[in-house]
């Protein structure tokens, strides 16, 4: 294509991703928070959770009818489920064999245990909090992005708590 290496690089620093896609919204030493509400299905959130460690994983909303989890119990060892919406029963089902997993009444109550779980624990390792609902959001919310953007407000409210 004749495209200059400078130019190339330029642009590439330049992106930012999609807004709600695995966009990283808190990062320190201790702890990294990704929003990822555009997840409206599992496979949509299975290769990021592949990719990471020691993961909090917020899922929930409503259920795309035959959507399936393709996680093996060996790549779920790192991860702990936090479950909201209307279908809690239908995720609740999918993760009992592969993982810990904790439910809430809604989005609100479970950011704030979350956080402040994370703030009390004492452990060094470094905590990932996902929030990549893998269904879709009608049953709360207008549509995904105004999801993400609660989510960001909630976080932004009780990080430090």
């Amino acid at each position: 294509l004749k495209l200059k290496k400078k130019f190339l690089i330029k642009t590439l620093n330049k992106f930012k991703g999609l807004k709600y896609r695995q966009e990283i919204i808190f990062q320190s030493d201790k702890l990294t928070i990704i929003n990822d509400s555009k997840a409206t299905t599992f496979s949509a959130s299975v290769s990021l959770l592949k990719s990471l460690t020691n993961v909090y994983w917020i899922v929930g909303g409503q259920a795309k009818k035959g959507d399936k989890l393709l996680l093996s119990k060996k790549n779920c060892k790192n991860i702990k489920a936090y479950v909201f919406g209307s279908n809690k029963s239908f995720f609740t089902s999918k993760l009992k064999k592969l993982m810990k997993y904790e439910s809430f009444l809604d989005l609100k109550s479970l950011v704030k245990k979350l956080l402040l779980e994370i703030k009390l624990d004492k452990n060094i390792t470094h905590k990932t909090i996902l929030f990549s609902p893998s269904a879709a959001s009608f049953d709360n919310f207008k549509n995904f992005e105004e999801r993400g953007e609660y989510f960001n407000h909630l976080v932004k409210k009780y990080k430090n708590v």
